[in-house]
């Protein structure tokens, strides 16, 4: 059910539940009445006291000849009120109150009675006292009406009750009509304030639907809606970073399977050139052979670098990478992983400076992953710095409550708009792969993987070359 229709159900069954209400308290009314004014009096049938001395006040009334206020009086003293009329109905004079009117009402159009005598009559506890008189041709009939206040329902006549009565009901009726009229008006007007946000949410939906996720809600009325169209538009622009995000993330996808095409076409092209050289007796030498297998060794090295970079980074985005830590002292693994490196190191005119810290630092670590951390950042240095004699200098110290490992080198550095982004998969320092120093992006990502993973962080900085901080917690 739609809240339109929830709504118009809801008022209506409001509006006539109200009118059942107030028709219920008029039956009570009118059962109360019926129970303690007709029921109880209609017990009492008894004519009023002095009937007979107001028959006689009637019988001398010829002989006063239109002295109706002095007959009027007389008929008062005994608690009776006058009401005379001429022979075709007409009213000549009257005293009485609406409710002894309605009962003289039925006696009024008596055909049969034609006496000059007195005739009484009792009607609902209304003492009626009736007499015809003829003054030679001039007839009258005089009525004299006796109601006991004693009778009264509530203080009031039981005529006056009914038209109370049936007022009550018709202003009940006028209330009811003019409360429902109100009452649809206004919730249309609601209707129309709380389905306007909602069809704004559904124009919403169906732009996003149909790729649109420029155009956002505009609704400024302070309300409820206000923070679910906010929400909403919120909803929608991280929808659209995410999309963004992704179509970066897919380009640099096909842009990295270009280049590792590339990366492996041309070490795997020397190779084979290399050994076909050999093959074909083009190295005669031993030297020359000599000199082709290194040549071809290093660039398979170079594609097993490469495999291996890729194999890591289809574990970290598949969340299938293991870590296995263990507690060891910093300062003596980073002395034994220089002292390895530096020999393979200086194989290429590369010298690296280990400089420990007086104070001993436990870390809770994946060696094997932290030893690739350092490799991938030193590969880095050395493929990208610019300068013959390559000097790398590895720091231990402790800042604040964590282990910092800074590793520089003694080139010109980078670009510092070009700092923030290189920790980011797929990116490259230089975009063209007609570097003889082209990487494919994913050394220091996997560095930035496995540093948070180790809730730790990691960083580069411009000063007299390019410094990585590796900060870990200390145990």
């Amino acid at each position: 059910m739609t809240i339109k229709k929830r709504i118009f159900i809801s008022n209506t069954v409001m509006v006539f539940g109200s009118l059942l209400i107030l028709l219920f308290i008029a039956w009570g009314i009118v059962s109360l009445f019926k129970e303690k004014y007709l029921n109880e009096n209609s017990q009492n049938v008894q004519l009023a006291e002095n009937s007979y001395e107001v028959q006689g006040i009637l019988i001398n009334a010829s002989s006063l000849d239109k002295d109706w206020t002095s007959i009027s009086v007389a008929l008062h003293n005994y608690g009776f009120e006058l009401y005379v009329t001429d022979d075709n109905g007409n009213e000549l004079y009257s005293n009485i109150k609406h409710s002894e009117m309605e009962c003289l009402e039925g006696l009024l159009s008596d055909e049969k009675f034609d006496t000059d005598k007195v005739v009484l009559y009792y009607l609902e506890n209304v003492t009626i006292a009736k007499e015809k008189i003829n003054n030679n041709g001039d007839i009258k009939y005089f009525y004299a009406v006796n109601y006991p206040d004693k009778y009264a329902f509530l203080g009031v006549g039981r005529g006056m009750f009914e038209m109370f009565i049936i007022l009550f009901l018709m202003i009940c009726l006028f209330a009811i009509v003019g409360l429902l009229l109100s009452s649809q008006f206004f919730t249309k007007m609601l209707i129309k304030r709380i389905l306007k946000p909602v069809e704004e949410l559904k124009m919403a939906a169906s732009r996003i639907n149909e790729g649109n996720l420029d155009e956002l809600i505009i609704y400024d009325n302070p309300d409820e809606f206000q923070e679910v169209c906010s929400t909403f538009n919120n909803m929608q622009k991280h929808l659209k970073e995410g999309m963004e995000k992704n179509a970066t993330y897919e380009k640099a996808r096909t842009d990295m399977i270009s280049g590792i095409s590339h990366d492996l076409r041309t070490p795997l092209t020397s190779v084979k050139g290399y050994i076909k050289g050999i093959k074909d007796g083009v190295a005669n030498t031993s030297e020359k052979q000599e000199q082709y297998l290194n040549i071809a060794y290093k660039k398979a090295c170079e594609m097993d670098i490469l495999l291996q970079n890729l194999f890591y980074f289809s574990k970290l985005d598949t969340g299938n990478m293991p870590f296995y830590k263990q507690d060891i002292e910093l300062s003596k693994w980073i002395s034994s992983y220089v002292k390895e490196k530096s020999e393979e190191l200086l194989q290429k005119n590369i010298i690296l400076i280990f400089e420990p810290d007086r104070f001993e630092h436990k870390v809770s670590i994946d060696v094997e992953q932290i030893k690739r951390v350092f490799d991938n950042v030193i590969e880095n240095s050395v493929k990208y710095v610019d300068v013959d004699d390559i000097i790398l200098e590895l720091r231990l110290f402790k800042e604040d409550t964590k282990v910092c490992i800074c590793i520089s080198d003694n080139g010109h550095g980078i670009e510092d708009e070009k700092l923030p982004l290189l920790f980011e998969q797929f990116y490259r320092g230089d975009e063209s792969r007609n570097s003889k120093n082209d990487g494919n992006g994913l050394g220091l990502y996997i560095c930035r993987y496995i540093i948070e993973e180790h809730c730790g962080t990691i960083e580069a900085k411009n000063q007299n070359g390019l410094s990585i901080y590796i900060r870990l917690p200390e145990k």
